[in-house]
């Protein structure tokens, strides 16, 4: 069942009209009509995008148009979509060098990853298919890992507490064994799991951080376990912690690229 509150679901048809070009300039009475709402409501939620400055309203000429604070909001999306289209070329990169299907997720809630982006290689025979917009569990494989690891060590107990489950008999279940991976994850800036969410599929994830220090999202190579060999781990290692690291850069997070012992420097 899909649950909808009507006043935000009123608001956010308001501000997509007033975002149109030929209704970027209208009075209540034409926004009420437009949409099929009484004017006692469509006043109501105009008044308070108003006081939210996410609309105007000019009182000579009583028309509304879209407020001051869609500007910065806007900045910040536009923003947020350019590091996403930057992560996509970097993942289109990274699945042509490495020929393994790479991967981008974000963190949809506390508990919850989501695929936002794929891409596969070039030129080869088997493949991973992934569906994009995908949901799954953060305490299963590389990917959860990487947002976990650099979570408060505190948070971990939440996770642990009520028993970890088991995808696949590769999971890790056992709270300290977990703990220690998500240290492990931290210490090395990248992740590495064999068929711990998924039978027979293997995973090479890195972090992504933002200008905060936060994890912001996660890229990874997918592989077929039984043909990931040592060598192939390395290059897709190597080739996620390069991409990981510029686009970290471009984020605004100031990321030492490498360390004495060869590790990431989050």
């Amino acid at each position: 069942m899909v649950y909808e509150v009507p006043s935000v679901a009123l608001a956010a048809r308001i501000l997509k009209l007033l975002s149109r070009y030929k209704y970027r300039d209208c009075t209540l009475t034409e926004i009420a009509e437009r949409l099929s709402v009484s004017k006692t409501t469509c006043l109501r939620v105009l008044r308070t995008l108003e006081r939210e400055d996410f609309v105007r309203f000019n009182p000579e000429t009583k028309r509304y148009s879209l407020g001051p604070y869609l500007i910065p909001l806007g900045n910040r999306a536009a923003e947020l979509n350019q590091r996403i289209a930057s992560a996509m070329a970097e993942l289109r990169v990274v699945a042509e060098k490495t020929a393994l299907t790479s991967v981008l997720v974000q963190r949809l809630r506390d508990d919850r990853l989501i695929y936002i982006a794929s891409a596969e290689p070039p030129d080869v025979r088997v493949r991973i298919t992934v569906s994009v917009g995908q949901q799954f569990p953060i305490t299963g494989g590389a990917f959860g890992k990487c947002f976990l690891a650099y979570d408060e060590e505190s948070a971990w107990r939440r996770w642990t507490a009520g028993g970890l489950k088991a995808f696949t008999p590769n999971t890790i279940v056992d709270p300290e064994r977990f703990e220690e991976s998500l240290r492990e994850v931290r210490r090395k800036g990248y992740a590495v799991t064999h068929a711990e969410l998924t039978s027979g599929i293997s995973a090479v994830a890195v972090p992504i951080f933002n200008r905060a220090g936060q994890v912001e999202l996660v890229m990874a190579c997918l592989a077929v376990t039984s043909q990931l060999n040592e060598e192939r781990e390395q290059c897709a290692i190597s080739q996620l912690r390069a991409s990981a690291a510029r686009l970290s850069e471009w984020s605004g997070y100031p990321i030492s690229m490498e360390r004495k012992d060869g590790e990431l420097d989050p």
